[in-house]
């Protein structure tokens, strides 16, 4: 028995040692290159830009007030807007990287990359005027990331949305003495949903993606009630078992330096499918929200070109058609175009490097 035993540590040892040998390793501290990368075409996409927005449908014109019965009261406040087709954008976001390992060796399957992730963003919408704000979102994850043969790239850990409404809006409401128990309106807000993301790179060109968003069991808070799954609500009986309030984002991205003085010219389009969409609400006055299993998810698409002017910074314009994109107006069905500036520092921080 021992000498099998010792037979075998000893092959161990020499199929490690053949394994290892020629292993490079590096440790980074912090970058703000995340080897699973952001979703280019997403309109939640954290990043660091100032965005034009000019509609043809669905400015925010319209507020949904809960109320005490579960009701929903829907409020026209499209005589105290001062603008009715125009916003600005300002997203201050990042993807950064945590105490990344990555490993490279004489195989097809080299470097392999894992770390700790946490991407953050705060997004605030204004008026035409600049100076009086619309609403602003939080949306952030944390969790793990990792990348194989810089080709195939993961994360999961959890997301989180929650959404206010801006000064223009309080105005708007607070001068219409009907407005009663307004309980800050229906705010939309996912805290801790559980996220799993897949991309695939097949060349330095192009790639595809995937991920998935869904509420776990022990979720802390989901606004508005009506979106959370029949075991979440107990009001929600007629809710399909099958229900967990998903939503599912797909996309495909290409870049290529189109204009050799500048640098890569990126495309990308980025698919929202939400399960909300079984959800049937709009265009109602006191009325409960009905839960509808044959109807269809709810579709959001979003079409972004991007040039690169020097490492840093990129000018960028997208169409896009689906919810608006200040998470409280969810429910308005919007079509705009979008022009801006995004700022892309990349700086990494390296403790460790055996390649060098």
């Amino acid at each position: 028995m021992k000498k099998r035993f010792v037979i075998a540590l000893l092959l161990s040892s020499v199929v490690s040692s053949s394994v290892f040998a020629n292993v490079d390793y590096s440790f980074d501290i912090f970058s703000l290159d995340p080897l699973h990368k952001e979703y280019f075409a997403d309109k939640g996409r954290a990043d660091l830009s100032v965005n034009y927005l000019h509609f043809s449908e669905g400015f925010p014109d319209i507020v949904l007030q809960d109320t005490s019965d579960g009701r929903i009261k829907v409020w026209d406040i499209s005589d105290y807007m001062e603008s009715n087709d125009v916003m600005m954008q300002y997203k201050l976001g990042e993807t950064i990287s945590l105490f990344r390992n990555t490993f490279r060796f004489d195989s097809w399957i080299s470097p392999i990359s894992f770390d700790l992730s946490a991407q953050a963003l705060l997004q605030s919408f204004y008026t035409a005027g600049f100076d009086n704000s619309l609403g602003y979102d939080g949306i952030y994850f944390y969790g793990g990331t990792m990348r194989v043969a810089n080709v195939f790239s993961m994360r999961i850990g959890y997301h989180h949305y929650c959404s206010h409404y801006g000064d223009d809006i309080f105005k708007a409401i607070n001068s219409d003495s009907s407005f009663t128990d307004f309980n800050y309106g229906y705010k939309y807000i996912r805290m801790n949903a559980f996220v799993i993301g897949l991309s695939l790179e097949p060349t330095s060109w192009a790639r595809v993606y995937g991920e998935l968003n869904y509420i776990p069991e022990n979720v802390s808070t989901i606004r508005p009630l009506m979106f959370a799954p029949g075991w979440f609500n107990l009001n929600n009986s007629n809710y399909d078992e099958d229900y967990n309030a998903r939503i599912v984002n797909v996309g495909v991205e290409f870049n290529f330096p189109i204009f050799k003085n500048l640098g890569n010219t990126t495309i990308g389009y980025d698919l929202h499918m939400y399960e909300e969409g079984k959800i049937v609400y709009e265009e109602i006055d006191g009325y409960n929200p009905s839960f509808e299993s044959d109807e269809p998810w709810e579709l959001e698409h979003n079409i972004k070109i991007a040039q690169q002017v020097n490492d840093t910074t990129s000018f960028e314009i997208s169409w896009h058609k689906g919810r608006s994109p200040i998470n409280s107006f969810y429910f308005m069905d919007t079509t705009y175009l979008s022009f801006g500036v995004r700022f892309n520092p990349s700086n990494t921080i390296t403790l460790i490097d055996t390649d060098k």
